[in-house]
């Protein structure tokens, strides 16, 4: 009986204690100074007070994010509680406190959106804020930061639904992500509307626990819907959206970025004009070696700088930029570009190409051109081909798909309804088609150029 007691009184001393202990761990967080760079612009977090208490804390932050010689200072009260497994506060914005570079309307959406702001620690580390908002309606033409863009006094209405914005913060990684189901701006001239709007995106810290100037992140935005109105025209937009990712592996950096959407339709008045589905465009960077492209980053800013001439500092960054593609080479860095809508052959276009360099620094130095690798595959359907020259016969469309395909850059597929074209450049030879194009294209070059060769 005597040792349950014993084991009764050591879990009320542990009970007892549990909230000072979560305060302690709760104050080391978030009384340390957070500071990161996230590509060119640099975030501070730093407590100005806090009072820890039994059950409770109060305190005092500023956050400090500069990017671009632009400064916005904002600074925040918080009441936190402490709980079993972490602490849970609510934060509000010192509006009078707050700073912000000249002319930003961001003071006066702050102040329109009413903000409610709840934060979350962990006894493992890391801070999150959750900032939701009630629905706003606002005439953006009575903004003066605003109105002096607007060109006119007629209204411009900003409608918001009662969304929220996420952020967390970790030595791990930083997450960013804005949630609004209902966006709406509109003139008399023009209306824009987007539903269930959402953007995220992770940043995350390389081994050494650094974001840096060019940090590995994922993240994405899009909508459920986008509608444009303009006059008598509307575009439509089913399922927009838009990923992007960059990774680094034994320090080469591949980017992507993906554009996607479900179906367009662009209608004036009762008519359809153009109806487009499944596009998808995807860009892409591989390769390229990350320090390196950090350090000309450094190198063309500090050019930017400095009190140089134009054609002088136009100079310099070109040298830098040669000197880093030098020492790529050998990676084989590429760009690359996709794009495909519509799933009917007849209705397709299709772009596949990829540009880089290939060979080594020596050949870099003495045959730059020679370097240069580009592998381009194009197709268009012949029906969205008539579909865009109905639509818009100022482009001469027509005209220049029949001229391309007399000079062989395009040949006519009937059975597969479609124009195609194949443009290769490999080791200094030009191939169109799969013809040796290199000659004609250099006495084309010539001719252009007029005799300065």
């Amino acid at each position: 009986m005597r040792k349950w007691g014993i084991v009764g009184g050591l879990l009320l001393v542990v009970v007892a204690a549990w909230p000072l202990m979560v305060g302690m761990q709760v104050a080391s967080t978030v009384t340390e100074a957070h500071e990161v760079r996230l590509g060119s612009a640099e975030l501070r977090h730093q407590m100005l007070e806090y009072e820890r208490g039994y059950l409770g804390a109060t305190g005092r932050s500023r956050l400090v994010i500069e990017d671009g010689g632009q400064r916005f200072v904002l600074e925040m009260s918080h009441r936190v509680r402490h709980g079993l497994l972490g602490a849970r506060g609510d934060s509000f914005v010192d509006l009078d406190a707050l700073e912000a570079p000249p002319g930003s309307p961001i003071p006066h959406l702050l102040r329109s959106l009413d903000l409610q702001v709840h934060t979350r620690s962990g006894l493992t580390g890391g801070v999150t804020a959750r900032a939701a908002f009630d629905a706003l309606r606002l005439d953006l033409a009575t903004v003066p930061e605003f109105a002096e863009h607007l060109g006119s006094a007629d209204p411009v209405w900003l409608e918001l639904g009662p969304g929220q914005g996420r952020f967390a913060w970790s030595a791990e990684q930083i997450l960013l992500s804005l949630d609004l189901p209902d966006l709406r701006l509109s003139d008399r001239h023009t209306d824009l509307r987007l539903e269930q709007a959402r953007y995220v995106t992770v940043f995350k810290a390389d081994p050494d626990g650094v974001f840096g100037l060019l940090p590995d992140y994922e993240g994405g935005l899009g909508a459920a819907r986008a509608v444009l109105t303009a006059g008598d025209g509307v575009l439509e937009l089913q399922r927009p959206r838009m990923d992007f990712l960059q990774s680094t592996h034994a320090e080469l950096m591949d980017s992507h970025a993906r554009l996607q959407l479900d179906t367009a339709r662009l209608r004036r008045g009762s008519d359809e004009v153009l109806a487009l589905q499944a596009l998808d465009l995807r860009t892409g960077m591989l390769r390229w070696h990350r320090a390196t492209l950090v350090d000309l980053i450094a190198q063309v800013q500090a050019l930017e700088d400095r009190a140089l001439a134009p054609d002088q500092r136009n100079a310099l960054i070109g040298a830098s930029v040669a000197e880093a593609l030098q020492g790529m080479i050998e990676d084989r860095p590429a760009l690359t570009l996709h794009l495909s809508l519509n799933e009917v052959p007849a209705q397709q276009v299709v772009l596949d190409s990829e540009f880089g360099l290939r060979g080594t620094r020596q050949d870099f130095a003495t045959r730059p051109l020679e370097t240069l690798a580009l592998d381009m595959r194009v197709g268009l359907g012949l029906e969205w081909a008539d579909a865009v020259a109905r639509a818009w016969p100022e482009l001469g469309l027509d005209a220049w798909l029949q001229s391309a395909a007399a000079q062989g850059w395009l040949h006519r597929d009937d059975e597969a309804r479609q124009w195609r074209g194949h443009l290769e450049v490999e080791a200094g030879r030009v191939r169109v088609n799969g013809e040796d194009r290199t000659a004609a294209l250099m006495a084309t070059l010539f001719a252009l150029a007029g005799g300065m060769f």
